[in-house]
């Protein structure tokens, strides 16, 4: 049986991108996405606290979803800006490490494949009307 790992993700750039390079001398760009669906589900049940707040509001919060451009990408996405909204298309990656007080963590992840900007999308719909 084959897995299928694809997601296509639209949102907003939630904060500077940061863009360094691996020890190989790789570039990757790395920002938070934001994503700003009115209708997320709350995970909370009734009376419980989410995020500090009570759970009637817990759904009206955007989600952030992490994503990692490497590579040609990273060095094409580096024009990439706060506030700017964007499609990914990538997959799924958890990545675990240990703190250095000894706690695990772990993160979910898009490795991205390809970054579109919405406005760039939105100019060629209107230049074929």
């Amino acid at each position: 049986m084959t897995s299928v790992n694809q997601v296509i993700l639209t949102g907003k750039v939630a904060k500077p991108p940061q863009f360094h390079h691996q020890p190989d001398g790789t570039p990757v760009l790395q920002f938070s996405l934001e994503l700003n669906d009115s209708k997320n589900i709350s995970l909370t049940t009734p009376g419980q606290s989410h995020h500090g707040q009570d759970s009637k509001r817990a759904g009206s919060y955007p989600g952030l979803i992490h994503i990692v451009a490497i590579g040609q990408l990273a060095q094409s996405g580096s024009e990439i800006r706060s506030g700017q909204r964007l499609l990914v298309k990538g997959r799924l990656h958890q990545r675990h490490w240990e703190t250095p007080e000894g706690r695990y963590r772990s993160r979910t992840e898009v490795i991205a494949s390809d970054l579109h900007s919405n406005e760039e999308s939105e100019a060629n719909s209107q230049d074929q009307k």
